[in-house]
């Protein structure tokens, strides 16, 4: 158009003289607002494509981030085979009734073993520690007082805490490690082997706690992943409590300046577990049951951001549950003898 026009627009700039002149003319102004149009129309274009470029270039880096890694898929492979022969091996022992709660202990923590080598993998970290445990759940009051009644008068992180009983009433049940057998590292010295740093602890839970104002708060890690049967995930113990004790504290009136201080020292001085990653061990479901948390795995370094972060995290949950449900079978033996150590004792 400009160029077909191009002798009127020329001699329309020859004759202007001044602004107004310049803003009446029927060629030379239109065909300036034309060319700015067509110059803010092309900007926007490349903006545009710029910005479609990008998107697919984060789309294509978090594909590939999430990508696991080439060491993990090998060891992957082979610790599903490993696992799987050693469950076998499990089931014929109980059924000759050769099996111990001993040997139990350390085929789990075998499988510990196993998957804490797979977190080195995913992290591309063979030289780091990982240590890892597993928490029993305990939803029977009566039991708790029996055998657990220390672990709970004890444990620092009961919100009402006058006494057991108001301990036990304000919580659906706990979640506990009463020794070293359920726990395990993976170090450059150490393999299969009970971690010593481990201490008799345990947490309340509660499974419905939407009035917050009557309800013992589910601590972030085991006890929420317990409660939601969902996996949870802690970059940064230090920061994370803080900040969700401060946030707790908006909705609960019960939490006390106290109560923050015990849980803060707490996760200040327990530097073995910096990062936390709790995956609940859920049962599968009977025709007149359902699905229930029997424990928790935790897996745990002495750094921030173990396995690389949430995107990442929730990959790696879903390639452990394959072992996730040969643990809980295992766990579910394992409370037998529990129980029936229980009734000896008794």
């Amino acid at each position: 158009m400009i160029s077909v026009m191009s002798t009127d627009i020329k001699s329309e700039f020859s004759q202007t003289e001044t602004i107004e002149q310049f803003f009446n003319t029927d060629y030379l102004w239109p065909s300036i607002l034309l060319c700015i149009a067509a110059v803010v129309a092309v900007f926007l274009r490349e903006v545009g494509v710029v910005t479609t470029t990008r998107k697919k270039e984060k789309e294509l880096q978090d594909r590939l981030t999430t990508m696991p890694p080439k060491q993990f898929l090998a060891a992957y492979s082979d610790t599903i085979i490993d696992i799987r022969l050693l469950y076998e091996s499990l089931e014929r022992s109980n059924e000759s009734q050769q099996m111990s709660k001993e040997t139990l202990a350390s085929d789990i923590r075998v499988i510990l073993t196993k998957i804490l080598v797979l977190a080195q993998n995913w992290d591309s970290a063979p030289s780091e520690t990982y240590r890892a445990n597993i928490m029993m759940v305990e939803m029977d009051k009566g039991q708790i007082r029996k055998h657990l009644s220390s672990q709970v008068n004890d444990s620092p992180f009961f919100l009402f805490s006058s006494n057991i009983d108001a301990r036990l009433d304000n919580a659906d049940g706990i979640l506990h490690i009463s020794d070293l057998e359920l726990s395990t590292l993976v170090s450059n010295q150490t393999l299969a082997e009970p971690d010593n740093e481990i201490l008799p602890i345990c947490f309340p839970f509660k499974i419905d706690t939407t009035d917050a104002a009557k309800s013992q708060p589910n601590l972030p890690g085991g006890p929420i992943a317990v409660a939601s049967m969902e996996a949870q995930y802690i970059q940064n113990s230090r920061t994370h409590f803080k900040e969700w004790l401060e946030d707790e504290a908006l909705h609960n009136p019960h939490i006390t300046e106290h109560y923050k201080f015990t849980i803060g020292k707490y996760y200040t001085n327990h530097r073995v577990a910096t990062s936390i990653l709790s995956i609940p061990l859920v049962s599968r479901p009977t025709k007149d049951d359902e699905k229930k948390a029997v424990g928790c795995l935790n897996i745990y370094n002495n750094k921030t951001n173990i396995l690389m972060g949430d995107s990442r995290n929730a990959q790696f949950v879903q390639l452990l549950q394959p072992i996730c449900a040969y643990l809980c079978d295992m766990i579910l033996l394992y409370r037998t003898f529990i129980d029936m150590e229980a009734s000896e004792n008794e």
